[in-house]
């Protein structure tokens, strides 16, 4: 096979041998008969002149002789082309010519061409398989994350990064496409299904006979990816950790492996893709593989009455593999960018979005639209043959109702999705704090979910703590009832008894405030008067005395006040008697018992709270359970009903209406992707939870735990099976769900 360039228009040509010979023998002198004749003693095969002039008519289609018309209707056809290119291709395919790179390669490749020696690839293996080596060891610190790459700073240190390894990578290509005497006339700017990218053209490597070095140049830019990731990921663990340098290297790592992941996507036309053409050895891969899949749908499906493809049976499944992968992901990405870009438009304009949504889309995929409506009409008019076809019209009748019947009538499982975490059905936790309170937890979900808390205080300001000791161990299996833990405090003993004392205390000032006084004491306190009341009498008669010599100045003053003061505490010791004899005499006041029983009150509440301490010293369990010891700073043991577990499935507010109790729902865990559990909707909330995207119900399954797999925190997936709809009637309320509701409900204005 040879490969021929145009120079003008950069297209290429694959001719085998035969051909070859044909267009070298067309110098402009010699005759088709003579060129027939040389043609039969060169390869001993009969060609008359005919033969050669249909060739050389082919070869003047495709404007390939030189002449002034061939230039005119080339860069008529250039033109066309270009216009001819539909938006949307337009679109996914954003090509900018940059510069053309001829003189800077041939200055740089004096440089290189010492390097291109085996002692070189040999110190270049080395330094990748210690790169390699060290990425696989701290792989940890190179791992993708976006919430630490997606600020200022790592972006900027992104796009350098991605700007020096992309610019060396295109430079690879073109250097070793000069070694092996290629040229390098374009380089630039891709924009490739809205993805960025640079280019280098290396058609040149087409022209190499040898397919080795046509590979050598495509291998050549990721192959220098691979040196790059390396060298980055050894500065990284040269320099000081923190550093700009040491950052800038452990970055420029994660986009290099990033970077090579994506190129080497054979279903786009990077690197892989090529690499994939040249390895199979089978140019425009892509255009001929879709082209013969084209035809063979048009044919086999549809019946145009067309020339069949002619490929080899070895290019036959090349062509249907890849056909199949290629629109498969090219499809998949397209409708993904749509969605994204309608989900926007939506959220901002509502229904106008969504106007504009598919106004844009109509612009974009005017030009297939064009096409396929034209396909449809060539079809329509192929159609009248199936009248003389009655196999034909009878098969495509039957999957015409076929189809009908699949989309619109059969009912197919609807079921409603979410991520779930999964947790016990019920639940108990014992933790203590710092400020000697501990907290007992007892959860219960399902249908009538119950949440009690209790906070207890074991200790005083006496104490520092209270040590809280567990009596089981985990995994220990424990009933209702079993002591879980205790926690000893002395000074809460302490505290019962001077509480027990104290109200003991009280209880008897109330007894003898309620008791009658005997005759004795009655008897006691009236001789008590009558002594005070004569040592009164004697008191002011003494007084009498005093005043009269102290009228005669017969007596000092002093000797008048301290008369004066005897006197004083007679008549109030007299006071003192009467009172107590008239206390005893009297019935207690309402007022002094009611005292003395508002502090009976106050101890017994007091004694209570130290005798639930006392009680509290003591944990019980009460549920059923497996122990879990966790290592949480606070908490101190749980017992969880592994029997069965609860999950809570996210239920949008659009979906909800379909949930009900009683309905079955099927789970898939991460940690057993191979099982399928069942369970059931037990609770359908009537509240929401705020998420950062939207509204959502938990739904409340619970699952059965028979074969004891399933653990609290394990994450999955869960499908709640709502009822049956039909594929057409799924696909019309999943088109409403992502619409907002103004939109869809104008008619109700």
């Amino acid at each position: 096979m040879y490969t021929v360039k145009d120079p003008i228009t950069g297209r290429y040509f694959r001719l085998r041998e035969p051909e070859f010979w044909l267009i070298n023998q067309l110098d402009g002198e010699t005759s088709p008969q003579h060129v027939a004749e040389r043609f039969q003693k060169t390869f001993e095969l009969s060609i008359g002149a005919e033969a050669v002039e249909q060739f050389i008519g082919a070869l003047e289609k495709l404007y390939f002789l030189e002449d002034g018309r061939s230039e005119v209707e080339v860069a008529r056809a250039a033109k066309e082309a270009k216009r001819s290119e539909s938006l949307a291709a337009r679109l996914l395919f954003i090509k900018l010519k940059a510069f053309d790179p001829s003189n800077f390669i041939e200055r740089l490749f004096v440089w290189y061409k010492p390097f291109h020696r085996p002692f070189w690839w040999v110190v270049q293996f080395g330094v990748i398989l210690v790169g390699i080596s060290l990425l696989s060891i701290h792989s940890s610190n190179f791992a993708l994350r976006l919430t630490e790459l997606l600020n200022l700073a790592s972006l900027v240190t992104i796009i350098a990064a991605l700007f020096v390894m992309i610019t060396l990578h295109e430079f690879a290509h073109a250097l070793v496409c000069r070694y092996h005497g290629g040229k390098v006339r374009e380089m630039g700017f891709l924009l490739m299904y809205f993805q960025p990218c640079f280019y280098c053209d290396v058609s040149d490597a087409w022209l190499f006979r040898d397919r080795s070095q046509r590979l050598s140049v495509t291998w050549a830019g990721p192959y220098f990816q691979f040196v790059f990731l390396a060298i980055a990921v050894i500065v990284w663990r040269l320099t000081v950790p923190g550093t700009g340098i040491n950052e800038f290297a452990r970055i420029s790592a994660i986009v290099a492996w990033v970077n090579f992941l994506f190129n080497f996507n054979p279903l786009i036309k990077l690197d892989g893709y090529y690499l994939l053409s040249d390895w199979l050895d089978i140019p425009n891969l892509r255009q001929r593989a879709f082209g013969y899949v084209g035809n063979l749908l048009k044919r086999r499906l549809l019946g145009w009455p067309i020339e069949k493809s002619h490929v080899k049976p070895r290019e036959r499944k090349i062509f249907l593999t890849y056909a199949l992968l290629a629109f498969a992901y090219s499809a998949a990405l397209v409708i993904y960018i749509i969605w994204l870009v309608g989900q926007y438009l939506v959220s901002i304009w509502g229904g106008v979005g969504f106007l504009l949504l598919l106004l844009a889309l109509a612009v974009i995929f005017r030009q297939a639209a064009v096409e396929t409506a034209r396909g449809t009409i060539q079809h329509i008019s192929y159609m009248k043959r199936l009248l003389h076809q009655p196999v034909r019209l009878t098969v495509y009748t039957l999957l015409l109702i076929a189809f009908v019947w699949v989309i619109g009538v059969i009912p197919f499982p609807h079921r409603v999705t979410g991520d779930i975490i999964i947790q016990p059905l019920s639940e108990f936790s014992l933790s203590a704090n710092v400020d000697g309170l501990i907290l007992t937890s007892f959860r219960i979900g399902g249908a009538n979910p119950e949440k009690k808390t209790s906070i207890l205080k074991l200790m005083t300001q006496e104490v520092g703590a209270i040590p809280v000791t567990p009596l089981v161990k985990e995994g220990q299996t424990v009933k209702i009832g079993d002591t879980l833990a205790i926690a000893v405090s002395n000074t809460v003993n302490k505290d019962l008894i001077g509480a027990r004392a104290d109200l003991q205390r009280l209880e008897d000032q109330l007894t003898v405030l309620r008791t009658k006084p005997k005759k004795e004491e009655i008897a006691v306190a009236d001789a008590d008067l009558r002594s005070a009341r004569a040592s009164y009498d004697q008191a002011q008669r003494e007084l009498k005395r005093v005043e009269e010599l102290a009228s005669r100045n017969l007596i000092a003053t002093s000797v008048l006040e301290t008369a004066r003061s005897a006197s004083d505490v007679a008549r109030a010791a007299v006071e003192n008697k009467r009172s107590y004899l008239a206390l005893l005499k009297s019935p207690p006041r309402p007022e002094d018992e009611a005292v003395i029983l508002r502090d009976i009150e106050k101890q017994r509440s007091r004694l209570e709270f130290f005798e639930t301490q006392i009680g509290a010293q003591i944990i019980l369990s009460p549920i059923d359970g497996v122990v879990s010891v966790t290592k949480q700073s606070d908490a101190i043991l749980s017992v969880i009903d592994n029997q069965v577990f609860e999950l809570q499935v996210p239920v949008s507010d659009f979906d909800i209406n379909l949930v009900k109790t009683g309905q079955m729902v099927r789970v898939k865990v991460r940690s057993f992707p191979t099982d399928i559990f069942w369970g059931t909707v037990v609770r359908v909330p009537q509240t929401t939870t705020d998420s950062t995207k939207a509204m959502h119900f938990p739904v409340a399954v619970a699952v059965k735990n028979n074969e004891s797999k399933l653990t609290q925190g394990m994450t999955g997936y869960a499908k709640i099976e709502v009822g049956e709809k039909t594929l057409a009637g799924r696909a019309a309320r999943k088109a409403l769900s992502v619409i907002r509701v103004e939109f869809w409900s104008w008619w109700l204005w």
